[in-house]
């Protein structure tokens, strides 16, 4: 395992306690894609026993963020270009892209205001280099739309791909520009302002096709 440490834990909720240590070691970037995690050096150096490690362990793997092989190895999830651009991005795209045309009209002042202050909030962390709030922004601004619908599919396919979204930008987030982040996100608000559906479609469409062209360089 890299050398990274893990924090010693108290003793209530410890399951939970332990899950968030784990999530948030690999969504920061402490532990990378491909991190091998052993579960008796992680409950050494939390100073506890093995099973709220192995809980922990279980529930990221449903999650998405580890891959555990039987008889072997837990490791961190890892995902390539071709996962993230023909599954990952096309999925955001359906979801996304279905809940502004169909609620288009439910976006009130208060919404707008809502996105708007999301956005500010981005070009502050980007200029204090608050790189994993920016993740947690960019997290925050779509999902503020998708919480507009009401079908219980569209939230949990959202939650589904959330964590995976996050370990996209964890492994990525080098080859982005970052000042892009607020003004990317200033020309789709902009767009949805307008209320014209088509337009806000097609800044939906271009908003994630940016991220598509920041693959080629794991071509």
């Amino acid at each position: 395992m890299s050398e990274f440490t893990f924090k010693q834990q108290a003793n209530t909720s410890l399951r939970e306690k332990v899950t968030s240590d784990l999530r948030e070691a690999i969504l920061s970037g402490n532990l990378l894609p491909g991190a091998r995690l052993r579960e008796m050096d992680i409950a050494q150096q939390m100073g506890i026993s093995r099973g709220p490690v192995r809980e922990a362990i279980r529930q990221l793997e449903r999650e998405g963020l580890l891959i555990s092989y039987p008889y072997k190895e837990t490791v961190v999830a890892d995902l390539d270009s071709n996962e993230v651009r023909h599954i990952l991005i096309p999925i955001r795209l359906h979801i996304e892209s279905y809940v502004i045309k169909r609620y288009l009209n439910h976006m009130d002042d208060a919404f707008f205001a809502r996105l708007q202050n999301i956005v500010d909030d981005m070009r502050k962390a980007y200029e204090n280099d608050e790189k994993s709030r920016l993740v947690e922004l960019d997290i925050q601004f779509h999902q503020q739309i998708l919480e507009l619908a009401t079908e219980r599919t569209v939230s949990i396919t959202w939650q589904s791909i959330v964590n995976q979204i996050r370990l996209h930008f964890t492994k990525n987030l080098p080859y982005f520009k970052l000042d892009h982040i607020e003004t990317d996100h200033q020309l789709l608000l902009d767009a949805l302002r307008t209320k014209d559906a088509a337009a806000a479609e097609q800044a939906i469409i271009e908003h994630l096709a940016s991220e598509d062209s920041l693959l080629c360089f794991d071509e």
